[in-house]
Formats: structure tokens, C-alpha cells, sequence
């Protein structure tokens, strides 16, 4: 399993899933960390929030004497049914 990216200045990289809500939001979550979680009208405000839900979550783990979780490998693949 892959580790977090942490840089030399002590920030961690993880992946964020981003998804246009019926309701014109995008909502994003963070794939490693689900409780990480927010939305916003545009990609920088929806990432901004989010960050600000990943650093919250991670201070939580922190305190709760948690490990930092992996960084994940997402692929996105396009997967087609039936319509009927």
C-alpha cells in the first residue's frame, strides 16, 4: 500500500473525488479519509472546503492515536449497463 505524499513542510496529499450535485454544488470527498467530506459552487471553493474537513479529520485521528491512512489507488473507469 502506497504511503501519504508528506512534503518537507509536513503536508500530506490525498486524493479528492469530486461530483456535480443535481442542486448546481459540486461535493468532494477525500477517497482515504470518508469523513472528510464537504461541497461548494465551484472546483476551488468545493477544495477549499474540503481541506479544511481533511485537516479536521486528521488533527481527530491525530488525537485519537490513529496511524495516517495510505494514500489510495483510484481509478476511474467508464462501465455501461443496459437501459432496460
Amino acid at each position: 500500500m502506497e504511503e501519504p505524499i508528506v512534503s518537507d513542510d509536513a503536508q500530506v496529499t490525498y486524493t479528492a473525488v469530486l461530483t456535480p450535485g443535481e442542486d448546481g454544488f459540486i461535493c468532494v470527498q477525500i477517497a482515504e479519509i470518508p469523513e472528510a467530506i464537504s461541497q461548494g459552487r465551484t472546483i476551488e471553493e468545493a477544495t477549499a472546503n474540503v481541506a479544511e474537513a481533511l485537516a479536521l479529520a486528521l488533527q481527530w485521528r491525530r488525537e485519537e492515536g490513529e496511524a495516517l491512512p495510505a494514500r489510495a489507488h483510484v481509478t476511474v473507469a467508464p462501465v455501461t449497463v443496459a437501459a432496460a
